[in-house]
């Protein structure tokens, strides 16, 4: 059929599609779909040229696939179609990929789960400390340049099917150091039966690694979420928004203001630090731990005060 060129405006009730036909089976393919309520779907690329305003908030969605790892970003609260993103809410079911980011405000937060205890509100949290066991491994062979199936002995503690999903592969020591690569999937390990087990990652190796390598794993640092105590097992991931039961899924304030409790005399305008009691922050002080944001308002010990966070995303 050719080309027809309408030069009014083209209306139609039940929607409009695009399709393509297979010239062997004659099966249609819609590509592009206008539904009656004005919804649109397609499976091509969207070009624009010029400005673009989405007024009920926005749900950028980039679907896991090898050699991609899923990442989401969603911009207001309620901005998603796929299920309802609500920063004040958590429940027993994923409903986003680890690490999502959602724009609420003058506040971003980052989708995570608990690990295996629960916490109050206001309370900064951080990853489950790394396996003395899968850390400093050595290859059992060495991997070329562009490969995704590293193969490294671990030195004990069994690995449970996709354990170490979503996490992290780097390379510590010798050739290859400093590459650090995302993990996509590993499969149920038995130490006593076979102390190799091979690391599936999304990323390619950029240089190649050899059996005088060392490699170290880390599970996704949004999977297995606590508390942070005074003395920290690790970086803060973000502060809890909700009260959030043990193994739940939810979003935690990453960059913004957030209200956090306070341990000791803050100062507005200085810098908070995790401090004193689990989840709590306190002032700043010689040599001190991780930074996670500039104080704005000032609430006595015990009590919450608002912290403008910036050093944790």
């Amino acid at each position: 059929m050719a080309n027809t060129t309408f030069k009014g405006t083209v209306r139609a009730e039940g929607g409009l599609q695009q399709i393509t036909t297979n010239t062997s089976t004659g099966a249609e393919t819609t590509n592009l779909a206008v539904d009656s309520s004005g919804n649109l779907t397609t499976t091509g690329d969207v070009t624009i040229d010029d400005q673009l305003l989405v007024k009920d908030g926005g749900h950028l969605k980039y679907t896991e696939a090898a050699g991609f790892a899923a990442t989401d970003f969603i911009v207001g609260k309620g901005g998603s179609l796929v299920a309802t993103a609500d920063p004040f809410t958590s429940g027993a079911s994923q409903l986003f990929p680890l690490g999502s980011r959602l724009l609420y405000g003058n506040t971003v937060y980052r989708y995570g789960k608990m690990g295996a205890g629960a916490l109050t509100a206001g309370k900064c949290i951080t990853h489950a400390a790394s396996i003395a066991h899968h850390f400093d491994l050595t290859p059992t062979a060495g991997v070329a340049a562009g490969e995704t199936a590293i193969s490294v002995e671990t030195a004990g503690t069994d690995i449970t099917l996709n354990q170490y999903a979503g996490g992290y592969l780097y390379v510590n020591d010798a050739a290859g150091e400093g590459q650090m690569l995302r993990i996509r999937s590993n499969p149920a390990h038995d130490h006593s039966a076979d102390a190799s087990i091979i690391i599936t990652t999304y990323d390619d190796l950029a240089t190649a690694i050899t059996t005088s390598s060392r490699v170290t794993l880390i599970a996704d640092p949004l999977s297995a979420l606590i508390g942070q105590a005074a003395t920290t097992t690790g970086a803060t991931m973000g502060v809890t928004v909700v009260d959030m039961a043990a193994t739940h899924y939810g979003w935690f304030a990453v960059s913004g203001p957030a209200t956090v409790l306070t341990s000791g005399t803050l100062v507005v305008g200085n810098h908070a630090v995790p401090l004193g009691a689990v989840g709590a922050v306190g002032p700043a002080a010689g040599d001190v731990i991780q930074v996670i944001g500039t104080v704005m308002i000032v609430n006595v010990t015990t009590d919450y005060s608002l912290i403008n966070l910036y050093g944790i995303i």
